[in-house]
């Protein structure tokens, strides 16, 4: 029989805070997330929202933990006629503007000729757990990571309480280190969305892995998009659900 152990949460335990994002000074978004990794959040987010793109515009990026607020400044403007989206996101399910169709339009799908070996891609997924901090120590986050086709191991990983921002965060850290990642594979230890699709499109990158589930409008918008889902990678295998010409084995 299961020992049972109830515990009251510490303070340091799974912190959740409102996030302010500003671009320009003016709100754009609350985003209701972890407290850390504030300015990689903000950038991935506004990447992600088609707001911000191109790396030299970008002014600076100030992040204050104690006020839970980022401001980004850029040489970008919004399109005429944006109206900025100051509303909260959840940390679970974040709805974003990416689903509007006025937003998402016709995007031109994804075209690459890296191929990615199904066990890289399992070995990919387990290091991700063992390399999430957080998660590992009792945590409730999703980690987030990054590889390039045909090199071993994880280039970035980042983690956050909601698995859209763990998604945002690292590409908008791969963003600001100028990492191009037309040619590697986001993985995520939690189920993909639509939504999760539609960033992996916008950011640019051709793969998405998921330790777990994929919906199937995920998979479908995928399809379309040029990007590869792969939903399932654990304990030997995997399940390719779009593109699968870029996996092998």
């Amino acid at each position: 029989m299961a020992r049972v152990e109830f515990c009251a949460p510490a303070p340091a335990e799974t912190a959740e805070r409102p996030i302010r994002i500003f671009l320009n000074d003016v709100p754009v978004a609350v985003s209701q997330g972890s407290p850390y990794g504030l300015a990689e959040l903000a950038v991935g987010y506004l990447l992600s929202e088609g707001l911000i793109a191109d790396r030299e515009s970008l002014v600076h990026v100030e992040a204050d933990s104690e006020r839970s607020e980022v401001r980004v400044a850029s040489g970008e403007r919004a399109e005429t006629g944006y109206v900025p989206l100051h509303r909260v996101t959840s940390a679970g399910c974040a709805q974003s503007a990416l689903l509007s169709a006025a937003r998402v339009g016709e995007p031109a799908r994804l075209e690459t000729d890296a191929v990615f070996d199904a066990d890289a891609l399992l070995s990919c997924m387990e290091e991700l757990c063992e390399r999430s901090p957080r998660r590992n120590t009792g945590e409730c986050v999703h980690g987030c990571g990054l590889a390039a086709s045909g090199e071993g191991g994880l280039l970035l990983v980042r983690e956050d309480i909601g698995r859209h921002n763990a998604m945002d965060k690292l590409v908008g850290q791969a963003w600001l280190d100028r990492v191009d990642v037309r040619d590697k594979a986001l993985f995520i230890t939690g189920r993909i969305s639509c939504e999760m699709a539609l960033k992996a499109h916008r950011a640019g990158c051709p793969v998405l892995v998921s330790r777990k589930s994929a919906t199937d409008e995920a998979a479908r918008r995928a399809a379309a998009l040029g990007v590869t889902l792969v939903s399932h990678c654990r304990e030997g295998a995997l399940r390719v659900l779009s593109c699968p010409e870029r996996i092998a084995g």
